[in-house]
């Protein structure tokens, strides 16, 4: 198995490249390539798991879409700070198939501290440039993905 997830973790790899090249091109990756995404998470879950695991990796898919929309719409409301963008929001779902549930939790804790912390510096620049957060969300996708990965060489 440990074969299979190394190809599992080239093909997020390859998968996450248009997500975090496109916006620095100026365009918005397209609505299908979060749904490839997701698929191909679900496709890895069921192929190392079978019915279980594609449960939990749909679970967690949509566990992490509920969590992550509701808190970035608390903080739209009560405070008017525009943390992530919808795409930004499906990419971290999409991934969080790829990851499980507690994958798709540390992912979420990497991508918040990481924005956090970008913030807080920026308080102190003049001239702040805006964090890209979708790098920062696959970036959190990666290293969770290689963390599950690595333990089993």
């Amino acid at each position: 198995m440990a074969g299979l997830s190394y190809f599992n973790l080239a093909l997020l790899i390859i998968l996450l490249l248009p997500a975090v090249i496109l916006p620095w091109e100026g365009r918005r990756p397209p609505d299908l390539l979060y749904v490839v995404i997701a698929i191909g998470g679900l496709s890895f879950a069921a192929l190392k798991g079978g019915a279980p695991a594609l449960a939990w990796a749909m679970s967690a898919g949509a566990g992490c879409l509920i969590l992550v929309a509701g808190s970035v719409a608390a903080l739209r409301a009560g405070m008017g700070l525009r943390v992530l963008t919808g795409s930004q929001i499906k990419l971290l779902a999409a991934g969080a198939t790829w990851l499980g549930l507690v994958g798709a939790l540390t992912m979420i804790a990497i991508t918040a501290m990481t924005l956090l912390v970008l913030a807080s510096a920026q308080q102190f620049r003049t001239a702040a440039r805006r964090p890209d957060s979708g790098a920062i969300v696959a970036v959190a996708i990666f290293c969770v993905g290689l963390q599950q990965v690595l333990p089993s060489i």
